[in-house]
C-alpha cells in the first residue's frame, strides 16, 4: 500500500527558525512550566550556535519541536517551549541592535519572526504596541517577555530577565559584522524536525514515545502531564489551575527538580508499593489509571483528590526534614524529645544523617514519620515517637551494618522489601500492627549483620577503602566514646592510615618485618580520623609510630587519642584495636533490642 492509500495523522517535517515562526502563531499550554532556563543553558546555546559558525557548518540541529493544533489556528506548543522563547529573545536583542545601524532588511526580517507582519509591511522598531506577537508564552512570562520583543528594558528578576541579560552580554561582545553573520545563521541554518499533531491526537502519548520509552525523567513531566490530561474537558479550567499550581507549589517549596524527582518517587512508593526505577513513570502512570477507573468518584475527581494529597505542605516538608534535617530542626527536637532520647547522639537526627546517602530508605522513614506528624494527641504522640524511633533505629543499624561488611551497598537489593513495607505502613490504621522487625528480619536472610556474633565475626578482618564508608564508621564509634562532645563536619575530617599507605614508608616500620604491610594498611584497626586542622601537611610524619603518635596525641577526636597510647604499631595492634572497634559499633553504635536479634 502506498502513502497516498494511507496518509499519516501526525506531520512531520524538517524547518529552520526563520520558516517556523514566519508561517504561524504559538501559545503555551496551561499546564507548562514557566520559562526556567539557567544561564548555563543560555550560555550553552549561544556559544553553540557560535561555534557552528566558526566551523561552518551547514546547519545546526537543535532538536524536536511538538506542535498542537488548538480551535484558535494557533499552534500549541507541547515541547520546545524553552528554545523557541529564548531564540525569540535573541532575535529581539539582535533586532535591537540592527535598528542603530539601520540595517532595516534584517529589522524586518526579525521582526516577521517575532509578531505577525504581513510579508510585505514594514514596521519600525518605535511602532511595535499595535502588533500580536507569534509566540504566547506561559502566563507568568507573558508581561516580561512583551516588553522585551518591543525593545523595552524590564526589571532584574525572574529567569526570562537573566537570560536577557547573558544574552546582551553575549552580543555586546561581537562586532556588527559578526553579530550579522550570528543573525543570518539563525535565520537561514537552525534546524529543527518539526511533528505536527491535530488536536483529535493526544499529544503526551506523543511526548513520551519521544522523551522517555520508560526512562525516568528527573523534571517529572511525563507524569506531570498524564496528570493534568484528566482536565481536558471545557468546565476543568479552574480545577486544572489548581491542579497545575498545586504541582507547582511542591517544586516552589523542594527547589529544584531533582529533590521533585526524589519526593515523587518516595510518595508514590509509599501509596502504591515497589515502582520499578527503569519503568518509574509507566508504572505508576498505571496505578493512577487503575486506581483512577476503580475509585468511587470520577477519574477526574480521584487524580484531583491525589493532586492535592501529594502536594499537601506538610507531606513536602516532611521529605524536606527526611532529606536535609538541619533545615527541620524544631520538627526533630520536638521528636526527639518525645521520643526519650534528649540526651543521646543516637536519635532522629543521627539516624537521618547515617540514612541520608541511602535514598532507598526514604520511603520507610516517610510512612513511620507521617503517622507521627498526624498524631495530634499529645499522649498518643509521645507513645508513637517511642516505637517509630526505635524502628528507625533498627533500620539503620541493618543497612549500617550491611553497608560496612559489603564491598558495595546495592539499594536494589531491599527496594521491593522496604517500599512494600512502607505501603502497609502508610495504609495501616495502626502502625504497630505491621510487622517491621520481621521484615528487616527476612531481609537480613542473605546477610546475617543483625546477629551480633556473625556480624562481628566478620568485621574482625574486613579491610575498608571507601573513604565516606570510613569515616561513618569511625565518627559513629567516636560519638558513643566522646557523647557530650560537639558533632563535628565529617566531611571536613580525612581519613588517616596509622601504618601509611605509601610503600617508600614501609621499611621503617620495623614491627611488620615478616609481615605483608599491604595484608594490613586497608584494615579498619589501622584507621583513624583526623581533623584538617590535626593532619597538616608535614604535621603526621610517616617516619615511623614513635614520631607519628604526637599527632594523634593532640587530636580532638578521642577515637585518635586512644592510638597515642600505643608504644609499638604492629599487626597485633592492629587486631587488637579492630576488635575494640567492631564490638563497640555492634554493643553501643549500630544496636539492636534482644528481642530483635532472637
Amino acid at each position: 500500500m502506498n502513502s497516498t492509500d494511507s496518509p499519516t495523522v501526525i506531520g512531520a517535517r524538517s524547518t529552520t527558525f526563520f520558516d517556523l515562526f514566519r508561517g504561524g502563531r504559538f501559545e503555551v499550554p496551561w499546564h507548562q512550566r514557566r520559562y526556567d532556563w539557567k544561564a548555563e543553558h543560555v550560555n550553552e546555546l549561544l556559544h553553540d550556535v557560535a561555534d557552528a559558525i566558526d566551523a561552518n557548518q551547514q546547519c545546526y540541529f537543535l532538536g524536536t519541536i511538538i506542535l498542537v493544533k488548538s480551535p484558535s489556528n494557533a499552534w500549541r506548543i507541547n515541547d520546545g517551549q524553552q528554545r523557541m522563547v529564548t531564540l525569540s529573545v535573541i532575535c529581539a536583542r539582535l533586532r535591537n541592535l540592527f535598528s542603530t545601524q539601520d540595517d532595516s532588511h534584517r529589522v524586518h526580517v526579525a521582526h516577521r519572526i517575532l509578531f505577525d507582519v504581513p510579508e510585505n509591511t514594514t514596521v519600525s522598531v518605535n511602532n511595535l504596541d499595535r502588533l500580536k506577537p507569534r509566540l504566547k508564552p506561559p502566563r507568568d512570562d507573558k508581561a516580561h517577555y512583551n516588553l522585551l520583543i518591543r525593545g523595552r528594558r524590564i526589571g532584574t528578576n525572574g529567569k526570562l530577565t537573566l537570560a536577557w541579560h547573558e544574552i546582551e552580554n553575549f552580543v555586546a561582545g561581537m562586532g556588527i559584522e559578526k553579530a550579522k553573520l550570528f543573525f543570518d545563521f539563525l535565520i537561514q541554518k537552525l534546524e529543527f524536525a518539526c511533528l505536527e499533531i491535530p488536536d483529535s491526537v493526544d499529544p503526551n502519548s506523543v511526548y513520551e514515545t519521544i522523551n522517555c520509552r520508560g526512562k525516568w525523567l528527573d523534571d517529572l513531566d511525563l507524569i506531570r502531564n498524564h496528570l493534568y490530561s484528566y482536565f481536558n474537558a471545557d468546565g476543568d479550567a479552574v480545577r486544572r489551575d489548581s491542579v497545575h499550581e498545586n504541582l507547582e507549589s511542591i517544586r516552589a517549596q523542594l527547589g529544584d527538580d531533582s529533590t521533585f524527582s526524589d519526593y515523587a518517587r518516595c510518595y508514590f512508593q509509599t501509596r502504591y508499593g515497589f515502582l520499578q526505577k527503569s519503568s518509574f513513570y509507566r508504572e505508576t502512570r498505571r496505578c493512577i489509571q487503575a486506581k483512577a477507573r476503580n475509585s468511587n468518584n470520577s477519574p477526574s475527581d480521584h487524580v484531583y483528590d491525589l493532586v492535592y494529597d501529594f502536594s499537601r505542605r506538610n507531606k513536602v516538608e516532611l521529605f524536606r526534614a527526611i532529606t536535609n534535617p538541619s533545615a527541620a530542626e524544631s520538627f526533630i527536637e520536638e521528636f526527639v524529645r518525645l521520643s526519650g532520647h534528649a540526651d543521646s547522639t543516637r536519635n532522629l537526627s543521627m539516624f537521618l544523617r547515617e540514612l541520608s546517602t541511602y535514598k532507598v530508605t526514604q520511603p520507610l522513614l516517610f510512612a513511620l514519620l507521617f503517622h507521627y506528624t498526624k498524631t495530634t494527641e499529645r499522649r498518643r504522640r509521645r507513645s508513637l515517637a517511642k516505637w517509630i524511633h526505635l524502628r528507625i533505629k533498627h533500620l539503620t543499624s541493618f543497612v549500617l551494618r550491611t553497608a560496612f561488611i559489603s564491598p558495595k551497598f546495592e539499594p536494589s537489593r531491599f527496594e521491593s522489601e522496604f517500599s512494600s513495607l512502607a505501603e502497609q505502613i502508610m495504609w495501616a490504621g495502626k502502625p504497630h500492627d505491621i510487622a517491621v522487625d520481621d521484615s528487616l528480619r527476612e531481609c537480613d536472610s542473605a546477610y546475617g549483620v543483625i546477629d551480633d556474633t556473625k556480624f562481628m565475626a566478620r568485621m574482625h578482618e574486613i579491610e575498608m577503602t571507601d573513604a565516606k564508608k570510613i569515616r561513618r564508621f569511625l565518627f559513629g564509634v567516636n560519638y558513643d566514646l566522646q557523647p557530650g562532645s560537639e558533632v563535628m563536619s565529617e566531611i571536613r575530617c580525612t581519613v588517616e592510615h596509622i601504618l601509611p599507605k605509601g610503600r617508600q614508608h614501609w621499611d621503617d616500620w620495623r614491627e611488620f618485618e615478616g609481615a605483608n604491610p599491604k595484608e594490613w594498611v586497608n584494615r579498619i584497626g589501622n584507621l583513624t580520623v583526623l581533623s584538617r586542622q590535626d593532619n597538616k601537611p608535614g604535621t603526621a610524619d610517616n617516619r615511623n609510630f614513635t614520631v607519628k603518635k604526637h599527632t594523634f596525641s593532640r587530636s580532638i577526636l578521642k577515637i585518635s587519642q586512644e592510638i597515642a597510647q600505643c608504644d609499638v604499631w604492629s599487626p597485633r595492634e592492629i587486631t587488637l584495636r579492630q576488635k575494640r572497634l567492631v564490638k563497640r559499633a555492634a554493643k553501643k553504635v549500630w544496636t539492636f533490642e534482644p528481642n530483635m536479634t532472637k
